[in-house]
């Protein structure tokens, strides 16, 4: 009796020692600071976890202008050399529904969706493929297209294939009294080829409306109190296009081995028919011709 008496005080004592050794061991682990790495595996596991994926619908049926010049692929000539090159603005493609009901007019005309801002000096993206040309010219019109707002060149020097981007300032260089986007107003934008000089409308072209308006203040809040990895997701709701890609795209150069940003890249383009530009390399990108 004393024998099994000894053995269950023995085997008490032994089992309170491991709980208590088991507690520090728990509350070291928990006082050891983690690494960078695991830190950013956490976050992304998290937001993988509570994001079911990024896609962009409008709230409501949004105004569209017809394409009625350039095209949106050409030829560039390189010396003896033709070379077919895509220029492809990131904008959502329109959905059947919202085409034309009448089938010829549909069939003959090109819609283009007026997409929002809430930037004075937004970022526009378009997707080139591979060309020896070294610039492109990026022109912003007045909804009339009655007048030239706003016109630079963009160089081009390893940044094809791929996203190139372009940011129009807020004022206009010759007049900063002048602001550019007046809120409330639609505007026209090109970004193109000019690889024929004498016929610029043949010249590879990508074509895009905005309309900028006023930030409200709910929207201004809301950014405020959201990590930048999850401000993306701010815009889709708010039905705002142009900072929703413009902000993902900044995350996917800045995080490029970060899974989240990675899928919500993937998940955006796919809920807007851009699909084929999913693996185009990230924004202004040093190396050439390195597909992600």
């Amino acid at each position: 009796m004393k024998k099994s008496s000894t053995y269950l005080k023995t085997f008490s004592l032994m089992l309170s020692l491991g709980l208590v050794m088991s507690a520090s061991a728990m509350a070291i682990a928990g006082l050891k600071p983690s690494s960078p790495n695991q830190e950013n595996q956490k976050l992304s596991e998290t937001l993988v976890a509570g994001n079911k994926g990024l896609r962009f619908r409008r709230r409501r049926m949004r105004a569209s202008r017809r394409r009625t010049g350039g095209f949106s692929r050409g030829v560039c000539k390189i010396g003896d050399q033709e070379k077919q090159v895509n220029v492809t603005a990131l904008l959502p493609q329109l959905q059947s529904k919202e085409l034309p009901d009448d089938p010829q007019e549909s069939s003959t005309t090109e819609e283009i969706p007026v997409e929002l801002t809430v930037e004075q000096t937004p970022t526009f993206l378009v997707h080139i493929t591979e060309t020896e040309a070294e610039e492109a010219v990026f022109t912003l019109m007045t909804e009339n297209r009655d007048e030239v707002v706003y016109e630079t060149t963009i160089s081009l020097e390893n940044k094809t294939p791929g996203i190139v981007s372009i940011s129009i300032p807020e004022s206009d260089p010759s007049d900063p009294e002048n602001k550019l986007l007046q809120v409330d107003q639609t505007y026209n934008w090109f970004v193109t080829i000019p690889c024929d000089q004498a016929d610029w409308s043949q010249n590879p072209t990508a074509e895009g409306w905005v309309k900028r308006i006023a930030k409200e203040e709910s929207l201004k809040q809301e950014l405020a109190k959201t990590p930048d990895i999850e401000q993306p997701k701010v815009f889709v709701d708010h039905g705002i296009w142009t900072e929703a890609v413009s902000s993902l795209a900044e995350l996917r150069e800045r995080y490029p081995n970060n899974p989240q940003v990675q899928a919500d890249w993937k998940d955006l383009l796919a809920s807007v028919g851009l699909e084929n530009l999913v693996a185009g390399r990230p924004v202004n990108s040093p190396e050439s011709g390195v597909e992600n």
